[in-house]
């Protein structure tokens, strides 16, 4: 059966967690990673993971100690034969992490998980989590009058400390939740230890240096120096030199076979006890790493800029990476008000923008420079390989219209609640009864809702005016127990709507 494994690693400052970016993104040499499936990797939460962890924290005003640890680092995967093979759309993949992301929010809490990365181009599929540890905490303050308060504090004791049984009960709350998958946890109390990738490499050239140094000390026999030594032919001899030779290297030979075979067997059982005693993990790992790369045909489609995807179809690479650039800036844009903002918010996403020295013709045959979206290393989309909407002058009109919209959005929200005011003090006016309130709306003319209207809404212009308009011939229409929930839902927003009791029911 295979196992869940789990470890986790704490982070006391914004340089270890660059650091664990720059293995995550590959923005160094990764010695056990194949460079040819780095296009399998995946960020599955967040963006640069020290920007991440930077915004949680601005964002809850935790106070940082100096000796506060400011993220955790969550590593988890399975036993390598628990997976089907290492890609993304494997099954076993997509179960395995889907499971991950549910229990990482149930244990830490979904604002508190910024960031998830799935590797692929390694031996085994693994994922790479950074938390930040903040919980809400009850404290009490005060010398002689004591009160309570609730703040947010880091505090990743909570998960990784406190007692020495804490990070073991972690483990087997993530074994349990990867119990239907059919994983088990380790051993309970287990000495073994993980070997990190640097001491797998050191432990692989000190087998080597050592089973030289055998092979020194227990040098093969060369049956040539016994040969040399063979005694001088005689005159009888002389006159069958070929059989004289085939019989004398055979003596030879023959006399030193169980030497010969003696020796060999004992520099073997040498390099067998040296490889076992220093460098067994570095071997498994060797061959597994072998037995799992991926097929020839797969690293030639890779090659060519395709892959296969789960059902056996093949998806261009290219169009893939710009499917997604595409999805992410619209997705950025939607949410922009200002280009600056579109700006640094593409940045978290690792898209940068840049204009070309050249100018080109847009769509309205005006001459303008091209809006390159940059990638990555060296990648790179122009605005014209995206589509229209894409360059300068769509994004300023889309940005300008997110700008609007926000406007109105401010605009109603303020005629709203001058709306609620105005209609709160004329039900106190008929001390809250819902009877007189519809009748009194009943009775309002074309004339009378139009004045209405402009006197509420004409501080936010057109938009003030036609909300206090809708609103106003929706409240006509209501019936008298509609009109009631609103005097209640005013009420309990905290307007004054008047008191009234009616003698026999309420409404």
């Amino acid at each position: 059966m295979a196992f869940a494994i789990l470890r986790v690693e704490k982070m006391n400052n914004m340089g270890s967690i660059g650091g664990k970016d720059s293995h995550e993104l590959r923005q160094r040499e990764t010695l056990n990673a194949d460079p040819e499936r780095e296009s399998l990797n995946r960020q599955i939460i967040g963006t640069v993971a020290v920007d991440d962890v930077k915004e949680r924290l601005a964002s809850t005003g935790v106070a940082i100690r100096k000796d506060s640890v400011l993220a955790i680092d969550v590593f988890a995967t399975a036993s390598p034969e628990h997976f089907g093979r290492n890609h993304p759309d494997d099954p076993a993949c997509r179960a395995f992490q889907f499971n991950l992301v549910k229990f990482l929010h149930q244990e830490f809490g979904e604002d508190n998980v910024v960031s998830l990365r799935a590797h692929h181009d390694e031996t085994s599929p693994h994922w790479h989590a950074t938390v930040v540890p903040i919980r809400e905490k009850t404290i009490k303050v005060g010398r002689q009058v004591k009160t309570e308060r609730t703040e947010n504090r880091l505090c990743a004791k909570d998960w990784l400390g406190g007692d020495r049984h804490t990070l073991s009960k972690l483990q087997t709350r993530f074994a349990d939740s990867m119990k239907h998958l059919g994983l088990q946890r380790g051993i309970q109390g287990s000495q073994a230890k993980h070997i990190e990738v640097k001491q797998f490499y050191t432990l692989a050239q000190e087998a080597a240096n050592r089973i030289e140094n055998i092979e020194q000390h227990f040098p093969r026999i060369n049956p040539d120096r016994y040969i040399e030594k063979t005694e001088k032919p005689d005159w009888h001899d002389r006159l069958k030199p070929e059989e004289y030779a085939k019989e004398s290297v055979k003596k030879a030979v023959d006399a030193l076979s169980l030497d010969i075979e003696k020796v060999n067997q004992n520099v073997s059982q040498a390099k067998q006890n040296e490889l076992i005693k220093t460098a067994v993990p570095a071997i498994n790992a060797l061959a597994e790493k072998s037995g799992a790369r991926q097929s020839q045909a797969e690293r030639a489609l890779l090659s060519l800029g395709y892959r296969l995807d789960q059902h056996g179809g093949l998806i261009n690479i290219q169009e893939e990476r710009k499917e997604a650039i595409k999805s992410t800036v619209l997705h950025v844009l939607s949410k922009s008000t200002s280009i600056e903002v579109f700006q640094e918010e593409l940045l978290k996403k690792s898209i940068r923008l840049e204009l070309s020295k050249e100018e080109w013709e847009d769509p309205e045959k005006k001459t303008v420079k091209m809006l390159f979206y940059k990638y990555g290393k060296s990648n790179h989309l122009s605005a014209n390989d995206l589509g229209s909407e894409f360059m300068l002058s769509g994004l300023i009109r889309a940005i300008r219209k997110n700008a609007q919209v926000e406007q109105d959005r401010e605009a109603i929200a303020k005629t709203k609640v001058s709306y609620d005011t105005t209609m709160a003090k004329k039900f106190a006016e008929f001390k809250g009864s819902a009877t007189e309130f519809s009748k009194y709306l009943k009775r309002l003319q074309p004339d009378d809702i139009e004045e209405i209207s402009k006197k509420i809404g004409r501080d936010q212009g057109i938009i003030g005016v036609e909300y206090v308009r809708s609103r106003l011939q929706a409240d006509i229409g209501k019936t008298e127990l509609q009109l009631a929930g609103e005097r209640d839902r005013l009420r309990r927003e905290g307007y004054d709507a008047g008191k009234y009791q009616n003698k026999g029911f309420k409404l």
